[in-house]
């Protein structure tokens, strides 16, 4: 029986310690209020150094600077000159053919005022988060006759052949301005005026 009542009591306990923790979360919140912004968002910053694909390794820390103020709605939810931090998660190295690649993803925004939150976003160029991986140069051109319209005689011309240069790195500069797409929602606290 006495331990029956030792466990009623514990039990006791934790629900009143639970119960007033998320009490106080609540007290805490009531002068704040949600915003998110959508995932598919698209963000602007401007990259602080060259990134490159011959000098980075994955895992480096990368900063991006907010330009401008992003607003949702009439709140201001990433003031201007936040900082935003990514690593650099791939690199495909050049090969014959197909220039180098990267993926960088944003897993940080710092405010100036020193409010962090987390995010989850990619740079985002040419319509895909892989930054680079195009076609190299074509190496070699051959001469092919062609025959264009009436002409009875044909011209010769210049056509590329499927042989292409070695692949060049991928650079992003510094001061170049970058685009991030978000993957997931971003919920955000504002306090209220």
């Amino acid at each position: 029986m006495k331990r029956f009542y030792n466990i009623l009591s514990a039990f006791l306990v934790a629900s009143i310690c639970f119960f007033s923790a998320s009490a106080f979360a609540e007290m805490h919140l009531r002068n704040y209020k949600p915003i998110k912004l959508a995932k598919g968002s698209f963000l602007k910053a401007i990259n602080q150094r060259d990134i490159s694909t011959s000098t980075a390794k994955v895992g480096d820390v990368e900063y991006f600077i907010n330009p401008e103020d992003v607003f949702v709605g009439e709140s201001n939810i990433i003031p201007k000159n936040s900082l935003y931090l990514g690593e650099v998660e791939q690199i495909i190295e050049a090969v014959e053919g197909i220039n180098a690649s990267m993926k960088i993803k944003i897993y940080k925004v710092i405010t100036p005022d020193g409010n962090e939150y987390s995010i989850d976003a990619y740079v985002y160029k040419n319509g895909s988060t892989t930054i680079g991986g195009d076609l190299a140069q074509i190496a070699y051109y051959t001469r092919m006759p062609h025959y264009p319209g009436v002409w009875k005689k044909g011209a010769l011309q210049y056509v590329p052949t499927t042989i292409r240069e070695m692949g060049h790195p991928t650079v992003i500069r510094g001061g170049d301005e970058v685009i991030f797409i978000i993957n997931s929602d971003l919920s955000l606290y504002k306090p209220l005026k």
